[in-house]
């Protein structure tokens, strides 16, 4: 760990303690509420340790020991599946206090563990108190600032993340953290001239702080430089999108060495299986499932299961993949064929129950659901395929997908009115009919169109078809079967109207 910010003097002290809140920094009054944590936690009762653990913390939000258990206990009651916290457990946590506000951070990120806003919270709670009080903090920042930059770096990135962490990390003196979150901010936006001065300015900083400048006459700073050295070399091998063979070796070895140095700290298991599947070894892959799977069981933290599946389904990918090409290569082998179709169905099998247990762990992630529609439906589970996209398309992001796909399923159940109500909802939608997706959706009415047409014996059907039939093969003559279909409609719309004019 970096050497962090030094200790305040006793003039500095007197200033912050004048302009802070009440508050009594109690290391054995929170060991109290400690030892009682984790007997709860022990018990099954996470909750409830959850709070205990936060109540100590604000008796002495320096110690890390307690930050890091409280995480424990904050995986194990996501783990359960049981929701949102009690408003019982807020209000008791809840306060005025920059220790409150710090609990109450830590309460926000333990229970929302990948979101981004509420870590950078956290980080900003724990350097407050370190600016207003006496308190040097800066290893709790440190330790969430470590988890924070896998965090951010794990979504969608955004400058201001990075530049709010930055800020935090200065403020409490971790300048080494301050300066890669800077980094990343400027790499995001390059244009700010003034976030990469700053930037640059706060790497002279760390430079002064860990470097043997502010050591000058004592042993081991040179030491110390070297070490800060190469784990700056590790820092950048790690950020490269290509790397060389000999760096997934070092990289690995690295990450092996931290994780048995930290074996329950999930950021430094997920750096761990990270190098082992950048190697992408056979052993490598079956070391990260095995280590995923192990801290799993133990946190019940699904995510990481999540991940484990994940690569279960990677291989599962790659032997699918022999069989499709010995298929192809021998077209003509009944063997063959069938071998890749029994392959193929146990492959979707597989990636469908692992879906199912992702919908299930995150019912309110649409995106699961859509993707699990379309497994649905590709296995001709219809019933279950029309559920999913009738909740994914609430997502705007997957709206004319799920429509496409909903008229589709219906179609498939012959409900061929419903399917027609829905094609011509996600052409309402769709922002122009002619590209790829617009296509797909008109050819998808047409068939509808055609079918209905011919069950009801229906002109009026049988003409609109023909008239879409009509439009797109003007538009792309090769798409699909639509010339087949065109003169299709067109004899069935002949032979409907010869019908109605001898009826009348």
């Amino acid at each position: 760990m970096a050497i962090f910010g030094r200790k305040k003097s006793d003039d500095e002290q007197q200033a912050t303690q004048s302009e802070a809140p009440s508050f009594e920094h109690s290391p054995e009054k929170a060991q109290r509420f400690f030892e009682r944590a984790r007997t709860v936690h022990d018990s099954g009762q996470y909750e409830y340790a959850m709070s205990l653990w936060l109540d100590g913390l604000k008796w002495d939000p320096t110690s890390v020991s307690a930050l890091e258990q409280f995480a424990v206990s904050a995986a194990a009651f996501l783990g359960q599946g049981k929701g949102r916290l009690s408003r019982e457990t807020v209000r008791n946590i809840d306060g005025k206090r920059d220790v409150d506000k710090f609990a109450m951070a830590l309460l926000q990120w333990g229970t929302h563990p990948r979101d981004a806003s509420a870590v950078i919270k956290a980080a900003e709670a724990a350097a407050r108190i370190h600016e207003k009080t006496d308190l040097d903090m800066s290893e709790v920042v440190y330790w969430i600032a470590e988890r924070a930059l896998v965090i951010i770096g794990a979504g969608k990135a955004k400058k201001d993340h990075y530049v709010r962490l930055m800020e935090a990390c200065n403020t409490a003196g971790v300048y080494d953290l301050a300066v890669q979150a800077g980094d990343l901010a400027t790499k995001i936006d390059p244009s700010d001239a003034e976030l990469a001065a700053r930037t640059r300015n706060l790497a002279a900083q760390a430079t002064m702080s860990t470097g043997g400048y502010s050591q000058t006459g004592q042993e081991g700073g040179f030491r110390a430089n070297i070490r800060d050295s190469e784990q700056q070399r590790i820092i950048e091998e790690r950020e490269r999108i290509v790397k060389t063979e000999d760096v997934k070796d070092r990289l690995v070895r690295v990450a092996e060495k931290e994780y048995h140095e930290r074996p329950d700290d999930l950021p430094t298991l997920r750096q761990y299986v990270k190098a082992l599947k950048e190697r992408g070894r056979e052993e490598d892959e079956k070391l990260a499932y095995r280590l995923l799977m192990k801290a799993y069981e133990q946190t019940k933290q699904f995510q990481l299961k999540a991940e484990a599946d994940e690569i279960r389904l990677r291989q599962a990918r790659r032997a699918l993949r022999r069989y499709q090409d010995a298929a192809e290569a021998a077209p003509d082998d009944a063997q063959a064929q069938e071998t890749y179709e029994k392959a193929r169905r146990k492959y979707l099998e597989m990636e469908l129950q692992t879906l199912r247990e992702q919908v299930e762990a995150y019912p309110t992630d649409l995106r699961l659901k859509f993707e699990l529609g379309k497994r649905e439906m590709e296995l001709e589970n219809l019933d279950e395929a029309i559920a999913l996209f009738q909740e994914s398309q609430h997502d705007p992001k997957f709206r004319g997908a799920s429509l496409a796909m909903l008229g589709e399923s219906f179609f498939r159940q012959d409900w061929v009115d419903e399917a027609i109500d829905t094609y011509r909802r996600a052409l309402e939608d769709h922002a122009d009919d002619r590209d790829a997706a617009g296509l797909e959706l008109r050819y998808g009415l047409m068939r509808a169109l055609q079918k209905k047409a011919i069950d009801e014996q229906s002109l009026d059907a049988a003409q609109e078809a023909e008239k879409i039939a009509s439009s797109i093969a003007i538009q792309q003559i090769n798409f699909k079967d639509i010339k087949d279909r065109r003169n299709e409609l067109k004899a069935l719309v002949q032979e409907l109207r010869q019908r109605r004019q001898q009826a009348e």
